[in-house]
């Protein structure tokens, strides 16, 4: 093993890798509150892998896939994080290279031939490869179009390898409950495995087609493992009703309220609520959409937000003071302790305006500026008061227990507290006109509830 990543084969494992994904790991499940797996056995074990997972979230969409895989995954990113040396040296260390894209000029594209070659030689070394088929990351939960890189490196080093062995793509489902903020629920699905060597006869007899192939049976095979809404007229409506009577959907079929049963409570109900509006039945989509518009038209923050708020929406509604005020006195020491890095986060998060790279950014910077934050906090009292550091130790854990590990929680709370305030604000019979609203899709949502 290496110290660091080698410079001419990069999927070959080295320690800081292995501590890295170590840390990683760690972070990972602070930053999220429930990360669930699927089809693991659907994962070769021995040969060239080709990871293909939909798009949505930025670098965090790449650790999803790669934290807790057996072998070293060499991903594939955008070439303009790597304009500064020391950037580009640190990225290759954790196993990332540059791709160009059109909008970083026409005249770069020809530089994609060397990193096509090299991703091919991580194929034929048996390494595993992971790249994003749609090209770019969207905030809608929809599959765009895959684009052809990762056909034409399937291909290639398939044929460079012959039939000696077989390069497999794995298709990956990566669903998140929330884009933005910590606390979100992630479910990651592994697709049974596509064998590129069945389609390479395609290929051989013309490219265009043999890529296009391919990229339908991925398409399809993605589509499967994900909340695929391609309605755009009525995206908001659909993914907004799915979020809504998800727990109904649960109860009609006693299912446990877990992560993966939520996700799969949303898919379905996307798929049926798309059907609804693709049939056009105008007066059943007029009372649907009614009674959506009159409940997510009152509720604040950004459509992410609005979209976790319909989550719980009933148990919500519901006076739940006395909770709220407990959870307020559990969540004060991270509110409080962690405060200035949650400024300082927020003040650099706002010079992107892309808001699919926010998650990423507090990620990274939580994982960088904790720690550091923690053990300042915890050395202070040696210096000012003469405190072992024996119970400075004790200390920094106690930062982690109460600190950190509340900070995942902050957003859904304050999310809660918006809404009662405004409850408490509106009218009386707010509360129960809502309720009222919810009810009614509630009826209408039985037909959707069994298949």
């Amino acid at each position: 093993m290496y110290l660091f990543s080698s410079k001419k084969e990069i999927e070959r494992n080295s320690l800081l890798y292995v501590l890295l994904r170590f840390y990683s790991r760690i972070c990972f499940r602070c930053f999220y509150r429930n990360i669930r797996y699927t089809g693991w056995e659907n994962i070769p074990k021995n040969g060239p892998v080709l990871f293909a997972p939909n798009h949505q979230n930025a670098l965090m969409d790449a650790l999803a896939v790669l934290l807790w895989q057996k072998k070293p995954v060499v991903f594939m990113a955008r070439a303009d994080m790597f304009q500064k040396n020391c950037v580009s040296y640190l990225l290759r260390l954790i196993k990332i290279m540059p791709v160009y894209r059109l909008k970083d000029g026409y005249s770069k594209l020809s530089k994609n031939e060397q990193q096509f070659k090299e991703a091919c030689s991580v194929l034929i070394n048996n390494g595993n490869l992971c790249l994003m088929p749609e090209g770019s990351q969207d905030g809608h939960r929809r599959l765009r179009p895959l684009v052809k890189g990762l056909f034409r490196i399937a291909f290639e080093a398939q044929l460079a390898m012959g039939k000696s062995r077989d390069v497999q793509i794995v298709p990956v489902g990566i669903d998140y409950s929330e884009y933005e903020k910590p606390g979100a629920d992630v479910v990651v699905r592994f697709g049974k495995a596509i064998i590129v060597s069945d389609y390479v006869g395609f290929y051989e007899q013309d490219q265009i087609m043999g890529m296009n192939v391919l990229r339908n049976v991925l398409a399809e095979r993605i589509k499967d493992l994900i909340i695929d809404i391609q309605n755009k007229d009525h995206y908001e409506e659909i993914y907004g009703l799915a979020r809504l009577l998800s727990p109904a959907y649960l109860k009609a079929g006693a299912l446990e309220n877990s992560a993966l049963n939520r996700f799969e409570a949303r898919r379905q109900l996307s798929g049926r609520f798309k059907d609804l509006f693709d049939k056009q039945e105008e007066l059943k989509q007029t009372v649907v959409l009614k009674e959506f518009h009159d409940i997510y038209d009152i509720l604040q923050g950004t459509q992410e937000e609005k979209y976790c708020l319909l989550d719980d929406l009933r148990k919500m509604l519901r006076d739940q003071t006395l909770k709220y005020l407990f959870t307020a006195l559990a969540l004060i020491p991270a509110y409080l302790i962690n405060w200035p890095i949650r400024k300082i986060i927020k003040t650099i998060i706002k010079l992107d305006k892309d808001r699919q790279m926010h998650s990423s950014y507090r990620f990274a910077l939580y994982a960088l500026l904790l720690p550091l934050y923690y053990t300042v906090l915890s050395l202070l009292p040696v210096f000012l008061f003469n405190l072992s550091l024996s119970k400075a130790v004790v200390l920094f854990f106690v930062f982690l227990l109460l600190a950190c590990s509340g900070e995942r929680y902050l957003s859904a709370y304050g999310r809660k507290i918006r809404l009662w305030k405004l409850l408490r604000r509106q009218p009386s019979d707010l509360r129960s006109n809502l309720i009222s609203s919810l009810d009614k899709l509630e009826d209408i949502g039985r037909d959707f509830f069994v298949a």
